[in-house]
């Protein structure tokens, strides 16, 4: 097993444990956290924002920052948030299951390796990739947002949704003015996340 590998299977050890532990704490969260926000704690940004958070963190290590180490930590870290939620809910007499088949095992194989890529490419020198990567985090939080307050703000209250849509538009924001310089990378991104954010409502819609 060549060196490259072992390096990664660490950052994905290490992804997995992180993941569990953020994972867990979201438990407590959605029964301590005030009012609307308690919603953050079974939301596909609050996923999204734990796993982007958790791989740029990591990826500031050189030795993390091959593409394959950062997808599957995203995978790894998705998947391990969501199993820690509902091993802590389940010990606390709140019985959930997490498998084949559920909708969030789903989104986690599906959506942990785009956004661990997002994530590896907050450091990319390249200002195509750092347009793609914050377009993916501002998609999901703007769109998980409106699709929020379109769908079940009436039993879950608009707070964590209104945030989550400011949250988006506030990290879009700060890379547009102060991390690209083009125009091109600019328009980039803020039309990625118009598309992205429109498709996350459609098909939310849709189930």
């Amino acid at each position: 097993m060549t060196r490259s590998v072992l390096t990664a299977l660490g950052w994905w050890l290490l992804g997995a444990v992180a993941g569990l532990v953020l994972g867990g704490a979201t438990s407590f969260g959605q029964q301590h956290l005030p009012g609307g926000l308690s919603s953050f704690a079974n939301s596909s940004g609050g996923w999204t924002i734990l796993t982007f958070a958790a791989v740029v963190v990591v990826a500031r290590r050189p030795s993390a920052r091959r593409w394959w180490t950062a997808a599957g930590l995203g995978l790894v870290v998705f998947h391990a948030a969501v199993q820690g939620y509902v091993i802590v809910s389940t010990l606390r007499g709140f019985p959930d299951s997490y498998g084949p088949g559920d909708f969030w095992f789903t989104a986690a194989t599906l959506a942990g390796p785009v956004v661990g890529l997002a994530g590896l490419w907050w450091w990319s020198p390249r200002p195509v990739l750092q347009a793609a990567g914050i377009a993916v985090l501002a998609a999901v939080m703007i769109g998980d947002g409106v699709s929020g307050l379109v769908r079940v703000a009436a039993t879950t209250g608009t707070t964590w949704w209104l945030v989550s849509i400011a949250a988006g538009v506030a990290a879009l924001g700060w890379v547009v003015v102060r991390r690209l310089d083009g125009w091109r990378e600019r328009g980039l991104a803020v039309g990625l996340t118009a598309v992205g954010a429109v498709a996350f409502v459609v098909f939310f819609s849709a189930l």
